[in-house]
């Protein structure tokens, strides 16, 4: 949920503040305010001074949406995982939102009043996300060491057939041992007389 509360702005690690951005969370337009793009959070701070700020990895999508038919203005689109309400919308939803834990996204729109600077915010944004990865999409320890044998040189050439010669698999002359799927060795003698070209 999204508190809009009265705080100081972010003084640390702006990477991009903005004037003159509407906010919309779902389709509750908040007004025009400043948004703060730091490394440590996104955060919109309102004309009245009230506003909200979203932690990182809470963001599951950044983009910037110049779709006219998905929604009126272009904008930096926000999806969040989390059921987004604004103060006036808490209390009458609230025991909805408890019976109901099916649908936890939601949408945050900050549209700029000049829109050429929504790839500026976008980068920004990026940059942001980047420094807080997430811990689902980090190797397990069995995929450690998967890509120890290729090449870190771009442009160099891999040879797969040493490769799998030294894994024990061949490339198809006769003394090479073959697997089925099964991990079982196969009887190679018995392709000797296939012709390679059909």
């Amino acid at each position: 949920m999204v508190v809009i509360t009265t705080f100081p702005p972010p003084t640390e690690g702006i990477r991009h503040q903005e004037p003159n951005i509407a906010a919309h969370i779902k389709s509750k337009d908040l007004g025009k305010g400043t948004l703060y793009i730091a490394e440590s959070r996104v955060s919109w701070v309102g004309e009245s001074g009230q506003g909200f700020s979203l932690e990182y990895p809470s963001i599951t999508l950044h983009a910037v949406s110049r779709d006219l038919n998905a929604f009126p203005r272009e904008c930096l689109y926000l999806m969040i995982d989390a059921d987004l309400e604004t103060n006036d919308e808490e209390e009458g939803q609230q025991e909805e939102n408890e019976r109901t834990v099916e649908n936890k996204t939601s949408e945050v729109r900050f549209v700029p009043e000049n829109t050429g600077v929504l790839d500026a915010m976008f980068k920004a944004m990026m940059d942001c996300q980047a420094l807080h990865p997430d811990e689902d999409d980090s190797f397990s320890e069995d995929e450690e060491g998967c890509f120890d044998d290729a090449e870190d040189d771009s442009g160099a050439e891999y040879d797969v057939a040493a490769a799998e010669r030294g894994r024990g698999q061949g490339d198809g002359s006769v003394g090479d041992t073959y697997y089925d799927e099964y991990g079982e060795p196969m009887e190679v003698a018995q392709f000797e007389d296939v012709d390679p070209d059909h």
